[in-house]
């Protein structure tokens, strides 16, 4: 309501600049509506949201929640739709190769049945098979039935193998209901330690990861059918020079994600809250389903950064907590949460840590893409996940780490002991992990209890002044 309040003192050469699909509507089509008028429309959980009041991060929630505005108009004038689906960064990369097209992630679905506070997404899915032993990513399975978030896709470009077992599952339903899918393997990645594993062992450029040579090759190979399968659905031949393009896009956005969150999380009060923050960092693996409106809503935002970090602003707290955060929460509160009791985001692993890193610009980009796949902290050990939590957590002077896992998700139940026994004995520090169910309207009780206590200890375990 205060933003909404607002409104009528952004200036209008402000929201001049706030358009999307210039490329496709003469003069582009404005998006710069408030958060309330999104609820208005259907997503009630941002009435429990605090925002940041900057113009920069009113553009980021109108950029994040217009997303299925420019997905449909696309549609409507003749454009591709691509739907990608678990692979989180990769597939983008090669798909906005293609002119006149827009790529969007299915798997970002898991997020509306909070965002919308009820189950409308979740009972469609269950009538097709996909109930309550998957995780919330089987709301993507009720969107492609109700189309409510996106028009029907063109292609669905479904990654399998070292994935999750819940979209696997919701990948097969989604084809059986008539979808065309091209489906390509994820390789897994193996420790150098393995007794299974003998072959000369490589580093990623950027990321520095292990991996075996065998793997990026194959990898290389499945994303050349990536690409034979989008000429198909678009009728376009893609070439070297549209696939440079898409490269030097990607980094672009990349390489400010990744400003963005040293500029935030490297200071002691960060001076973006951590909802913002997560949105932005969620905008490299897909651009938000528009690639030329990303990067300035990106600049939007590191100009607000660094203007308050010279003049000492921050809306948090004086001298927060830091506590890095895991695992993308279901319930976005958690993070509005943390930050009213005295807390900051200090660094982050949304399972999306590869997204971050540049492509290599020294070898073509089917095979720099396949380089970056190797640096995905899904697709290998539980330890190789806790290693980067735990350099994260060094890097940013966390004081705690919170792991928000996934209710139903395969792989929560054990990551989450692993990388919690991994972070305390490497860097003393405390861990809470707990499951984020479903709690339509309100905060779970036993979740913000757990929190309230875990925000007492690490205040405890600062030294007194």
């Amino acid at each position: 309501m205060e933003w909404e309040e607002r409104m009528p003192l952004v200036p209008e050469e402000y929201r001049a600049q706030c358009t999307f699909l210039r490329s496709l509507v003469p003069g582009g089509v404005r998006y710069l509506f408030s958060p309330y008028e999104y609820s208005c429309r259907g997503d009630v959980l941002l009435r429990r949201l605090k925002f940041d009041s900057s113009l920069a991060a009113l553009r980021l929630w109108a950029f994040l929640f217009s997303e299925k505005d420019r997905l449909f108009l696309a549609k409507e004038k003749g454009w591709k739709v691509f739907a990608a689906m678990k692979d989180l960064g990769p597939v983008p990369v090669l798909a906005y190769a293609v002119p006149e097209a827009l790529t969007f992630y299915a798997d970002e679905l898991w997020w509306a049945p909070c965002f919308a506070e009820e189950s409308h997404l979740l009972d469609e899915a269950a009538k097709l098979g996909a109930g309550e032993e998957l995780c919330f990513v089987r709301a993507a399975l009720g969107a492609m039935v109700t189309l409510d978030y996106f028009p029907p896709p063109d292609l669905c470009i479904a990654g399998v193998g070292a994935c999750c077992d819940d979209f696997s599952a919701v990948m097969q339903l989604i084809e059986s209901i008539g979808y065309k899918t091209h489906w390509w393997e994820m390789a897994a990645r193996f420790e150098q330690s393995s007794p299974l594993i003998t072959e000369r062992f490589l580093r990623t450029t950027f990321g520095n990861s292990p991996y075996q040579e065998s793997a990026r090759a194959f990898v290389s190979g499945q994303l050349r059918g990536v690409l034979k399968a989008l000429e198909e659905a678009s009728g376009k031949k893609i070439t070297d020079e549209m696939l440079d393009k898409s490269r030097t896009l990607f980094n672009n956005i990349r390489q400010r994600v990744a400003l963005l969150r040293d500029l935030v999380y490297g200071v002691k009060r960060p001076p973006l809250p951590g909802l913002e923050m997560m949105l932005a960092e969620f905008i490299a693996i897909h651009a938000c389903s528009e690639p030329d409106e990303c990067i300035p809503v990106l600049d939007d935002l590191i100009r607000t950064v660094q203007q308050r970090l010279s003049e000492g602003a921050s809306p948090l707290s004086p001298n927060p907590i830091r506590v890095f955060w895991a695992t993308p929460p279901t319930d976005a509160a958690l993070i509005t949460l943390l930050e009213d009791l005295g807390g900051c985001i200090a660094g982050t692993e949304y399972m999306i840590s590869h997204a971050f890193y540049q492509l290599a610009t020294d070898k073509p980009v089917v095979d720099a893409v396949a380089e970056n796949c190797m640096d995905d902290p899904m697709i290998g050990s539980t330890a190789f996940r806790a290693r980067r939590i735990i350099e994260g957590a060094k890097k940013y002077g966390a004081e705690g780490v919170i792991i928000s896992g996934i209710s139903g998700a395969s792989h929560c139940p054990f990551d989450e002991g692993a990388i919690a026994e991994a972070v305390q004995k490497e860097l003393n520090i405390p861990v809470l992990s707990f499951d984020v169910p479903y709690s339509p309207g309100r905060l779970n009780e036993q979740v913000v209890n757990r929190m309230q206590g875990f925000m007492e200890l690490l205040s405890r375990r600062r030294p007194s002044t």
